[in-house]
């Protein structure tokens, strides 16, 4: 059975991506479908409304879904990647899965236009080459386990721009979703973020909650036992009060400081820090300002108090 329609007077709609194609407009459906005790669709294809999706569908023996496989799904510029839905039997929602390719959050719609259409149960699995944040920032090797039961929730592993390993939980937000990241190696993460590329080692702890504004948020960092060694910045303003002892430990193995924390906005173009302190044995440093991401332009004002814990 060959089937072709230009979904005329159909009116569609995936309202947790924010999707709807009204019955007013067309679009293109064609469908392969080989009938039998099992039925099974060889070939199906959707385009409408900025939706593309090509792929096959098979049945179960006892009826019900057991396989819709699409090897590429596109979506208004901001997904195109291959999809999985699998049915899970009588009485139970289906399972979404995104196999592979890339998510851009940047040219997401905003969290008021997508909603939940009731079916919290899905599971989502997500398993993505990238997953773009900000035009500096994104997610290599993305791979995590959702739910949208109560909100979007569930836990993720990712590379930093494929530089620095972390480990992630997101939770529901007036907003849209919270995003909290934890790294074991927070010099290595900074320095894939473009933000500072002199620290070594030490924890991170970052929580991001979105703004309206697509791709902004409100964040709040926090670091433990980090080292920092070779910043030119920091020598400048250490040779300015001429700790001699602290500018030797800056070249050699680093100034160590145990507590640094900050609270900023992050926007697509730059960070924005509201308040930022960084505590060590023998040095205090508390700054404000902003980073702009493209440029690398630093503009900074604070307080260095050398020898801190006198």
């Amino acid at each position: 059975l060959s089937l072709v329609s230009d979904l005329n007077r159909i009116g569609l709609s995936i309202p947790e991506v924010g999707w709807s194609k009204p019955a007013a407009s067309r679009g293109t459906l064609r469908a392969e479908v080989s009938l039998g005790p099992v039925p099974r669709v060889d070939r199906l294809e959707l385009q409408a409304a900025g939706l593309e999706a090509k792929g096959s569908v098979t049945m179960r023996a006892a009826g019900g879904l057991d396989l819709a496989r699409f090897e590429r799904v596109t979506l208004d510029g901001w997904l195109d990647g291959a999809v999985e839905i699998k049915g899970r039997g009588a009485g139970k929602d289906v399972a979404l899965a995104v196999t592979g390719g890339s998510v851009d959050m940047r040219r997401m719609p905003d969290a008021s236009a997508r909603k939940s259409s009731g079916r919290g149960g899905v599971p989502i699995s997500l398993r993505l080459d990238r997953l773009r944040v900000t035009d500096s920032i994104s997610f290599d090797g993305f791979a995590g386990e959702f739910s949208q039961s109560g909100g979007l929730h569930g836990d993720f592993t990712a590379s930093l721009n494929g530089q620095a390993p972390l480990r992630g939980t997101v939770v529901p937000s007036p907003q849209g979703s919270a995003v909290r990241l934890s790294a074991n190696d927070a010099g290595a993460t900074l320095a894939a973020a473009g933000v500072f590329s002199s620290a070594r080692g030490g924890a991170l702890e970052l929580q991001l909650t979105p703004r309206d504004a697509n791709g902004t948020y409100d964040g709040i960092a926090k670091l433990t036992n980090i080292r920092v060694k070779n910043a030119s910045v920091l020598a400048e303003l250490l040779n300015a009060v001429s700790v001699v002892g602290l500018l030797e430990q800056l070249n050699g193995a680093g100034i160590v400081f145990n507590q640094a924390e900050a609270e900023f906005l992050l926007t697509p173009a730059a960070v924005q820090v509201q308040r930022g302190s960084a505590i060590g044995a023998s040095l205090g440093v508390s700054m404000a300002g902003v980073y702009q991401s493209g440029s690398g332009a630093l503009a900074m004002q604070g307080v260095v108090s050398p020898i801190y814990l006198l």
